[in-house]
């Protein structure tokens, strides 16, 4: 819905194979690549063959151990580095900057590119590049005297990194498939409203066709359902933050039709700006709910009403009955979205401890460790 794309993985061939095994609400790690594309385009701009193979050594062999390791496994293809180890579109650094100038054949892009990575030029550089997200293939387009080499070059690029997403199905139901559920960000820049921010990894996924290969690798997890099937089971997850609990009622499903249901309380908390257009996987929820796998389903829709309702919101609205469960009960609290809304939870739980559980200040915050201690309170939060 909205900006939000379910994808669906296959992890086997459906007779018995399985090529990547994971537990209910791991985490699936995505490498993402620059697309050949843009690969060929900055091998195209540097001059370079992107079939063509180096290898890098050490500028300085005698330096031996102390010698910072390589950017990246050599020999390999200047395709292959450029599509796949450097970050092209990563707001360039300031060291980057100067090692360009460095390689300028006209004056007057070596001085603008030494002035970005001044202390002078500090304002300009966190408007014109950072809030910009002007990265070094950006650069080499709008500058054409630049000609850097690319051993440099690799050496001061980021390389591209893992992007993790909870995966949002269970292998109890289906074990040849895996699902996440992604927001594609493609928006303007915060503090440039004129240029759009493209996520390298969601955005690929997006536009991946039925067939095509993705890289990627399985992190485990501490979202794991409590092994006692009585113990409450409280869930916090908006927007994208319901991956790891729509895994959980998978799971939840499938050991009701073997007979191991769960007869403790479960609530989930879910949120978003509309109900219409940004409701995440309603039709499950509400069988979930009507399947009695749900006790509880709380919705913040934030835009819908006269005034902003968040999922801390309710759960301060429903302190008592929340208290009961994880104060007096021993019950799990799982939270799942971004980091801010994962700090107002726990402040929220810890108002509740002062209010429900008439806890101290001190004491509510001792409470809240202790269930993290005691694996009681998970959260998986991202900025």
């Amino acid at each position: 819905r909205g900006s939000v794309r379910h994808i669906s993985l296959s992890a086997g061939d459906g007779r018995g194979v399985t090529w990547l095994r994971y537990e209910c609400a791991d985490d699936l790690a995505v490498l993402c690549d620059n697309g050949a594309a843009l690969a060929a385009a900055t091998a195209a701009r540097l001059g370079l063959d992107p079939l063509s193979t180096f290898r890098l050594r050490l500028a300085n062999p005698s330096a031996g151990s102390d010698a910072p390791p390589p950017p990246l496994p050599t020999p390999c293809t200047v395709g292959q580095a450029l599509r796949w180890v450097a970050d092209l579109r990563a707001a360039a650094s300031k060291p980057l900057l100067r090692f360009l100038a460095a390689h300028a054949a006209d004056p007057a892009e070596a001085a603008r590119l030494r002035h970005l990575s001044s202390r002078a030029g500090k304002e300009e550089y966190a408007a014109h590049v950072v809030a910009a997200g002007r990265g070094a293939a950006e650069l080499l387009q709008e500058m054409p005297s630049l000609s850097p080499p690319l051993g440099g070059l690799l050496e001061l690029l980021p390389r591209l990194a893992p992007r993790y997403y909870t995966i949002s199905s269970s292998p109890s139901l289906d074990r040849t498939t895996l699902h996440l559920t992604v927001k594609v960000l493609r928006e303007p820049f915060r503090d440039a409203p004129h240029r759009t921010k493209l996520g390298v990894c969601s955005t690929q996924l997006e536009a991946a066709a039925a067939g095509r290969s993705v890289v990627a690798f399985v992190r485990r997890s501490s979202f794991r359902l409590p092994c006692d099937g009585a113990t409450p089971v409280v869930m916090v997850g908006p927007g994208t933050g319901i991956a790891p609990f729509r895994a959980f009622l998978q799971e939840m499903r499938v050991a009701a039709a073997e007979g191991r249901g769960r007869t403790g309380p479960t609530r989930l908390y879910f949120g978003c700006r509309h109900a219409r257009g940004d409701y995440l996987y309603e039709d499950e929820l509400a069988a979930a709910l009507e399947g009695k796998l749900l006790g509880t389903l709380r919705c913040a829709f934030s835009r819908d009403g006269a005034r902003k309702v968040y999922v801390q919101d309710l759960l301060r609205e429903d302190g008592r009955e929340v208290w009961s469960l994880l104060g007096c009960r021993g019950g799990h609290l799982y939270i799942c979205g971004g980091t801010a809304m994962g700090r107002e939870v726990v402040l929220a739980l810890q108002r509740t401890a002062v209010e429900h559980g008439k806890l101290s200040e001190a004491e509510a915050a001792a409470f809240v460790s202790r269930m993290e201690g005691e694996g009681r309170l998970v959260k998986e939060l991202w900025s």
